[in-house]
């Protein structure tokens, strides 16, 4: 049995650091389409001293391999997803006007590749808003059944368009397949 733990949306590694540190025997690997973050998490990886597999993917987590449009914004909340409103707390909003194209991994695939059932994989998905297609897509095909631990921070309330049923709907099929855990 693999013990796995995957960072999806690796932003600046700190979480994967931690994880590191609490979870030793695991594999480690980080998912990051902004390519000004991935020498953080290079750092962060480096002083969390982890002598087990670590890879970082400079890519987004998606539905589908390939290439995806990146909207930048404060470093916590550029997405892949259009219309997502942004808190004032950052005093930076997204910019739409000039999308970044960067890779996409087909997360859904990656997985099946990668996990085994009765592996362990812990997946933290802090992906600002793409978590709903990429868990649907789990949930559809079943590879969700692969996750034994979800933290995910959900996003919905900062997509206009995003109904609270729609969010609900999504939440309680995972958590109905996986122990889900609240990320913030």
């Amino acid at each position: 049995m693999r013990k796995i733990f995957v960072d999806c949306g690796a932003n600046l590694g700190i979480v994967l650091r931690r994880f590191a540190h609490e979870l030793p025997d695991h594999d480690f690997y980080a998912f990051e389409p902004n390519a000004s973050l991935l020498p953080s998490i290079h750092a962060n990886l480096q002083q969390a001293d982890h002598t087990g597999l670590a890879e970082v993917s400079p890519s987004a987590v998606w539905t589908e391999d390939g290439t995806i449009d990146l909207f930048l914004g404060h470093h916590e909340s550029s997405t892949v997803m259009p219309g997502k409103r942004v808190p004032p707390m950052y005093d930076q909003q997204i910019d739409y006007n000039s999308p970044i194209p960067v890779p996409a991994v087909d997360f859904s695939a990656w997985l099946r590749r990668t996990a085994a059932p009765g592996d362990h994989v812990v997946v933290k998905m802090d992906i600002e808003g793409a978590e709903y297609p990429v868990l649907r897509k789990l949930l559809a095909d079943g590879t969700i059944d692969l996750v034994s631990v979800l933290y995910v921070e959900w996003h919905h309330d900062r997509f206009p368009t995003m109904s609270q049923a729609e969010h609900e709907q999504v939440a309680a099929a995972v958590s109905a397949r996986v122990d889900v855990r609240h990320w913030d």
